[in-house]
Formats: structure tokens, C-alpha cells, sequence
């Protein structure tokens, strides 16, 4: 069998392309924080389609909707005629979606078929720590496990990586990364894209670097423990430089910033655009803007109307053509919502909360919260089950402090201030991830209603491994 029949066969294992060939491997190029990308000139850009993993719904036993996720090895062909070692979940690279439903008991079973330890973190779910994947949870070489849960919250579009004790980021890097679309009869009774791969796309963004020879590695320098690991090329879903088929009216991206450290601008150059929800679900309305901004971890599902495009327009990330936009024959829906959600409003008197300070610090030595190095062994303070709290959260200043994406597990809360101001309205949602610039400080209103203990931390995966994390547990 050659490369090409066996790039073929690969994909198939993976991928349902949506009308669109098995093509499914590509090119564009990478950057770091806010600088920008070389265009790759080792393969031709635009030639292939945009990767569109498979939506799985899982088979119901017993009453409880059950998947299977193989974390394996694979082989991924980044620039043309060149293989190199990926991780992926039930394939080579990055893995599928997970059609699951507000209520509804899930069972996920997990086999990890790499030659090191795993696990499977369930990004922006608010379940009780002994399954979501961080503490005890590691899954050895060759074994199986399974957990259950139910997603007692709001439609939302989350997402599952690993989080073993100082592999996160290279596993990551590797390719593992899948997403999960939670629905609620609040978001099935709206008339918005969601018909998957049609006009409803997946979208993770991510940098690699490779070499010459298009090998993918992970290793880091000195600086990138410290700035974390960023630039090489810009991928769509592992692909460099793709194109999508969309429909002439309304389509819906799903934009998950699944890298190590970069910070990515979005936009159209300068065609309006609305963002629909953010990482815990819809936002109240829809909020018209030309750039969204999203850190490591964060989503941002937004809605673009075609019949403003020009039959091949481009979406751009850091300045650069980064998805091409090809409009088929097909009709799409026009009318954007005038609401989406109903997001509670805030009524408590704020001054009575109990607030607690997090201080990001960034220095040649580590990247520390409070001055405080991770340490497994030591609990940072205890909530209580139920009870709102204000955490102020705040990035230092100095030179060499970088932009922090500030994560916390099993949870999501409200932005209610960014230096001092009212948040934007795009971050009036629920979030699970809030990005800080240096010198910033931004509260949110948090309440834990799981059990365990669990996490905080910088989700550049450099900083987290490095030290900027911490936990705590949640008492009854």
C-alpha cells in the first residue's frame, strides 16, 4: 500500500468529510502571543478540505448513552508526502464529537492504548471531581476505564484533552483534543445553523512546530517553560491552511482555541459578525463585532452571513488568511435570533461575598499563583458547596508578565468586572475560562455545586505544568 492509499485509509478511520473528498490534510502557518504568522510555502495553500470529525451520538445501554475513546497513536501527514507521530481519540489526530443531551446519564468508556499514562479531562463540565479527570485519574498503558456522568447545565460547546501530572502539554501538542456539543430544548428550539458539517462547523485552532521534514516533536526550551510553547504552523482541525464548503446565508463556527499558549484574533477582515455563546453556553442576544479574541481554553461560537461574503472570502487569524470560505448552491438560513438564552441576573449584594485574590506572577524562575508553586500535597483553601464567592483575579505588570487564561474546573461563572468596568457584552455569559493581559484584574462570580477536590490554573499548558496551578476542595 502506498503513502497516499494509507493517508487515505488514516483519515477514513476519522474523519467523515462532509461532501467533501478524502483529502482531509492541509497548511497554513503559526505565531506567538499577538505576533504574526509566515505563510507556509511548503505545500499550496487552500487545496484541501477543512477536516470535519465524526459526530458520534453513542448507542444507549441500559438506558445510558455509551461511547467509546481509544486514545492511540497515529501517523498525520501536517505538509505533503511527509508522516510523523500524532495522539488521537479514536483516530490519528484529535478526535470526535460528542453528541450529548442537558439530563442525560453518559458513560464513557476510555482505553488508552499509548505507551504512557492518560487522562480524559471533560473541559467546561461542571461534574464531581472523581470523574473529571484530573485527580487519581490517571489510566496506564494498555487499561481501561470508564466513567459517568450527567450534565446538569445550559447548552454549551465544550471539550475533552488530558491532564496527566506534567504531560498535559506535550499530549496536547501531540493532538489529542475532541469536543462535546451539549443541547438542551433551549438551543433545539432555536432556529440557528445545526445541521453538522453544513452549515455548522467544528473549529479548533492550533500551532505546531515541525521540522523541515514536517516531523512533529515536543520539547521546550528554557523560555518556553516560562512564555510557554507557541508558533510554528496555523492548523484548523490539523489542517494547514483548508477550505470549507458553506451554504449561501447563515453559517455557525464553533471556535475552540485549542493551543498550548497562543492567543488568536478572529475575524473576517473587517465583515461584521455575531457571537453567539461563549464557553458555558448562549449568550442572552447575539453581539454584533468584527474581532473575537480567544485564549487557550476558551470557545466562541459566532454566526456569519454568507451572503455578505464574496464567493471565496477568508477567515483570518492574527491577520493572516487562515480558512477559505467557498459558498456552494446550497440555501442557508437568513434570520439571526433577536435572543438566545435567558441569563440570570446578578441580585445578590455583591459587598457581602466572601472574595478571594489570585495573583498571577510570570518570572525567570516560574510562573507561580500567589507566589505559590502547584503542590499536589498541599490544599490552597476549602469551599462550601452552594455558596457564592467573588474571586478577583489579577496579572502582573512587570516585563516579562504575558497574557494568563485563568481556568477553573468543574464550574462556570460570571465575568462581572474587568478593570473596574462592566465586562464586554460578549463576556456577560457564563464562562469557564477568562483571559487576563498583563496588568489586568477581573472578578467573577463563582459557586461550586460538585464534591471533591479540584483545580485552578493558567491554561497555557507550559504555566500550568510549570506551577500556576492550585487546589482546593468543596465541602457539603
Amino acid at each position: 500500500m502506498n503513502k497516499i492509499l494509507i493517508s487515505i485509509t488514516i483519515l477514513g478511520t476519522l474523519a467523515t468529510i462532509s461532501n467533501q473528498a478524502l483529502g482531509s490534510i492541509n497548511h497554513s502557518s503559526g505565531h506567538s502571543h499577538n505576533t504574526t504568522f509566515n505563510q507556509a510555502t511548503l505545500t499550496k495553500e487552500f487545496q484541501k478540505p477543512l477536516l470535519i470529525p465524526p459526530l458520534l451520538k453513542g448507542e444507549i445501554k441500559n438506558g445510558v448513552r455509551t461511547f467509546d475513546l481509544n486514545v492511540t497513536k497515529g501517523q498525520w501527514e501536517f505538509i505533503d508526502g511527509n508522516f510523523t507521530e500524532t495522539y488521537g481519540y479514536n483516530g490519528p489526530i484529535l478526535g470526535p464529537v460528542l453528541s450529548l443531551k442537558k439530563g442525560e446519564k453518559t458513560k464513557i468508556n476510555i482505553k488508552n492504548n499509548l505507551s504512557e499514562e492518560t487522562t480524559v479531562h471533560w473541559h467546561g463540565g461542571i461534574l464531581s471531581q472523581d470523574v473529571d479527570g484530573v485527580h487519581n485519574a490517571d489510566i496506564q498503558p494498555n487499561t481501561q476505564k470508564s466513567v459517568e456522568f450527567i450534565l446538569n447545565q445550559p447548552a454549551a460547546t465544550l471539550w475533552f484533552h488530558p491532564h496527566p501530572m506534567h504531560k498535559t502539554a506535550s499530549q496536547v501538542y501531540k493532538g489529542l483534543a475532541g469536543l462535546i456539543y451539549l443541547e438542551d430544548e433551549q438551543s433545539e428550539s432555536l432556529k440557528i445553523p445545526k445541521t453538522y458539517g453544513v452549515d455548522d462547523f467544528p473549529i479548533v485552532i492550533q500551532d505546531k512546530k515541525l521540522t523541515k521534514d514536517g516531523e512533529l516533536t515536543y520539547s521546550t526550551t528554557h523560555m518556553e517553560k516560562i512564555h510557554g510553547k507557541s508558533g510554528g504552523y496555523l492548523m484548523i482541525n490539523g489542517i494547514i491552511s483548508p477550505y470549507i464548503e458553506i451554504p449561501n446565508g447563515l453559517m455557525r463556527l464553533r471556535v475552540v482555541n485549542g493551543s498550548n499558549a497562543t492567543n488568536y484574533d478572529i475575524d473576517l477582515n473587517d465583515q461584521e459578525f455575531y457571537q453567539i455563546a461563549s464557553d458555558g453556553g448562549l449568550l442572552s442576544k447575539p453581539v454584533s463585532m468584527k474581532k473575537l479574541t480567544l485564549a487557550p481554553g476558551e470557545r466562541g461560537e459566532i454566526l456569519v452571513d454568507s451572503k455578505k461574503l464574496n464567493n471565496k472570502s477568508y477567515l483570518y487569524i492574527n491577520g493572516k488568511e487562515a480558512l477559505e470560505l467557498r459558498k456552494n448552491k446550497k440555501s442557508g438560513l437568513t434570520q439571526i435570533p433577536e435572543t438566545l438564552a435567558e441569563i440570570p441576573e446578578i441580585t445578590k449584594n455583591l459587598a457581602d461575598l466572601k472574595t478571594r485574590t489570585f495573583t498571577l506572577k510570570t518570572t525567570s524562575k516560574g510562573n507561580t499563583i500567589n507566589n505559590t508553586p502547584y503542590n499536589m500535597e498541599k490544599l490552597n483553601f476549602d469551599v462550601q458547596k452552594g455558596i457564592q464567592e467573588i474571586w478577583e483575579i489579577k496579572n502582573g505588570s512587570k516585563m516579562m508578565d504575558m497574557p494568563h487564561p485563568f481556568h477553573v474546573h468543574g464550574a462556570q461563572f460570571r465575568v462581572i468586572e474587568r478593570n473596574g468596568k462592566i465586562p464586554p457584552l460578549n463576556e456577560q455569559g457564563w464562562k469557564d475560562t477568562v483571559n487576563l493581559n498583563a496588568g489586568d484584574t477581573v472578578k467573577i462570580l463563582i459557586t461550586y455545586t460538585t464534591d471533591g477536590i479540584t483545580v485552578y490554573h493558567c491554561h497555557i499548558l507550559e504555566h500550568e505544568e510549570d506551577g500556576m496551578m492550585g487546589q482546593f476542595k468543596i465541602n457539603n
